[in-house]
């Protein structure tokens, strides 16, 4: 007899519990999500989610008024995205100020806000992870003053409108018709605005300088020979397309510059020399960019694009016009060589910022509104500026003019042996500030000087740099493998000024000596000057003395394991009290008595 056997059967109980506990497991880990949703949601009530940026500033775990407070420190000056116009080769770059940009930070800090907030559970929940583990950015809305936009268009168009040309015929040599330009302003600006939208400060923005073609005079223009001698001397056109010139020599342009007519040989050094006078036409110097650095993400956006610019090759073009004049061509073509900026906007991979390399701060808290207002303006002119490796720092390059015509305002200057008001006074806070920074983050100098005096602002002497536009400068040279941005922040509230320096901090260290003061010497006798606005028996101090003095200050690098020192000389003349009284006014003598 065959048994057939099946195993054991298990109670119906025992799978009951099996899928209870299942049950119970997924449930409690259920209840732990929405616990954890529902906490995540608790803690950021008020308050923008976590991972959700601004323009590159991180603002979760932040309530809008501090969101508010911190966009407004980090982007003060909320850049436009960098906007070139674009036509036959040639860019036309729109600055920020140009185009009076502004960004509404208050509706980016709502929609940071609203962000994981629809209303919608699931679809909330999701952009809350989405913003955790991946970031959310939100672009600020800029918006544009379409008038100034237009403004500035209709300038570039100034230089890019040309009148139609007629068909010419100078002698024997016919010139075809040429016809001529005009910028359309309104789709250009309306092509900049439609670039504009949803672009970030990332993104780099090109549109076309719209361009219509002109049709030229149906008239033709001829010219009669001047000389049955001259038949053989026939025009030459002369182009130069990248510049929009089309410059036609005519016979007797040719016989001034030539050695002989018949045949015609040009004379090289007037040819050279024409050719350089037209150089200034053609020429244009490249711009470079100026970047920002942003320390919490490491991210580097444009502040002003770059472009290309351009140079005539004179020996170049000088070979060609031989050639066509030697051949009877009618045209030739200019050789125009296009050089690019030392720091272009499409390489910023390649410059290697990305770190804190060295920083310097001084204190000007009590300075009077006009010397806070100058310290502000030159600071400004620093935002942004890239150094390239090698490449030589210069204030008075950056700076240019000292002057009101450039926002500067009237303060204390230190003009020959006495402290005058001038134009421009505070500026040296600046030129002090990034020599500490350049000094201290061991970089070489190149040009420095040090003031006439010893000037309290700046603490310790000889660690002052003082600068007078165009002759006395403060110099640096960039020694590290990496572009060198230069970032100022200025605490007006406070009277700080600290200039940072990013890009690839070198294995170095930078150790800088306490100030040696040698060769002291005490200031003259003070000075008694009547001022006649002055009442009888008034004081007033306008100069405080100081000791002149010799201050050495060495510095000791330490780099890739090799030692090197340098020492910063720094001679101070003494300075004497200043006081105005005011008429029949007895001055004090030196023991403190009246006297004649």
């Amino acid at each position: 007899m065959q048994t057939t056997l099946y195993p054991p059967r298990r109670p119906q109980a025992l799978r009951r519990t099996t899928f209870d506990l299942l049950a119970l497991f997924v449930l409690l880990l259920f209840l732990i999500a929405l616990l954890l949703v529902a906490g995540w949601g608790f803690w950021h009530t008020g308050r923008i989610y976590t991972g959700v940026s601004v323009g590159g500033v991180p603002l979760g775990g932040l309530t809008r008024v501090e969101a508010i407070k911190r966009l407004n420190e980090r982007l003060y000056q909320y850049p436009l995205p960098p906007v070139t116009l674009v036509y036959a080769q040639q860019q036309w770059p729109l600055e920020t100020s140009q185009v009076r940009a502004r960004a509404d930070l208050t509706a980016a800090v709502n929609r940071a806000y609203l962000y994981g907030r629809s209303g919608l559970l699931l679809h909330d929940v999701a952009d809350q992870v989405n913003a955790a583990l991946r970031q959310v950015e939100i672009v600020p809305q800029v918006t544009v003053d379409v008038a100034a936009l237009r403004g500035a268009v209709t300038a570039i168009a100034a230089t890019v409108d040309r009148s139609g040309m007629a068909a010419r015929t100078l002698g024997d040599v016919a010139i075809a018709a040429q016809p001529g330009l005009a910028v359309d302003v309104e789709a250009t600006v309306q092509g900049v605005l439609a670039a504009l939208q949803g672009a970030g400060i990332h993104t780099v923005v090109q549109a076309p300088l719209v361009v219509n073609t002109v049709d030229p005079p149906q008239t033709p223009l001829t010219v009669p020979a001047l000389s049955p001698t001259s038949h053989s001397v026939k025009p030459l056109l002369l182009r130069a397309p990248v510049a929009g010139i089309d410059l036609a020599l005519t016979p007797a342009d040719l016989r001034d510059l030539a050695l002989t007519t018949t045949p015609l040989v040009l004379d090289e050094a007037k040819v050279r020399t024409y050719l350089e006078t037209l150089a200034a036409q053609i020429d244009q110097r490249p711009r470079d960019a100026r970047l920002r650095f942003n320390p919490d993400t490491g991210a580097v956006t444009v502040l002003t694009p770059s472009f290309a610019g351009r140079a005539l090759d004179v020996e170049a073009s000088l070979a060609a016009i031989q050639a066509a004049v030697a051949t009877g061509a009618a045209e030739v073509q200019l050789a125009v060589n296009s050089v690019p900026p030392a720091v272009d906007m499409n390489r910023i991979a390649e410059m290697g910022i990305r770190e804190l390399v060295a920083s310097g701060t001084t204190y000007f808290a009590g300075s009077s509104a006009s010397r806070v207002r100058n310290v502000e303006v030159a600071a400004e002119q620093f935002e942004g500026v890239v150094i390239p490796p090698g490449g030589i720092f210069s204030f008075n390059e950056i700076v240019r003019d000292v002057s009101s015509a450039n926002g500067f305002e009237d303060s204390l200057v230190i003009w020959g042996d006495r402290t005058a008001v001038g134009v421009g006074g505070g500026v040296c806070q600046v030129s002090t500030t990034v020599f500490r920074a350049a000094y201290e983050g061991g970089f070489p100098l190149v040009e420095r000087y040090n003031h006439g005096y010893v000037v309290d602002w700046y603490g310790e002497p000889g660690m002052d740099a003082t600068i007078f536009t165009p002759t006395v400068d403060f110099r640096f040279r960039n020694d590290t493998e990496a572009y060198l941005l230069i970032d100022p922040v200025v605490d007006s509230v406070n009277g700080v000024i600290t200039f940072n320096f990013y890009g690839t901090r070198p294995d170095r260290t930078v150790t800088v000596s306490k100030p040696e003061i040698t060769d002291v010497v005490k200031p003259e006798a003070p000075i008694y000057t009547v001022d006649e606005s002055l009442a009888t028996g008034q004081i007033k101090q306008v100069e405080w003395e100081k000791e002149g003095m010799s201050v050495t200050v060495t510095r000791t690098i330490v780099e890739n394991g090799t030692t090197r020192t340098d020492t910063l000389k720094s001679l101070y003349q003494p300075w004497r009290a200043v006081y105005l009284v005011g008429p029949g006014t007895l001055a004090p003598t030196p023991e403190g008595e009246s006297g004649d």
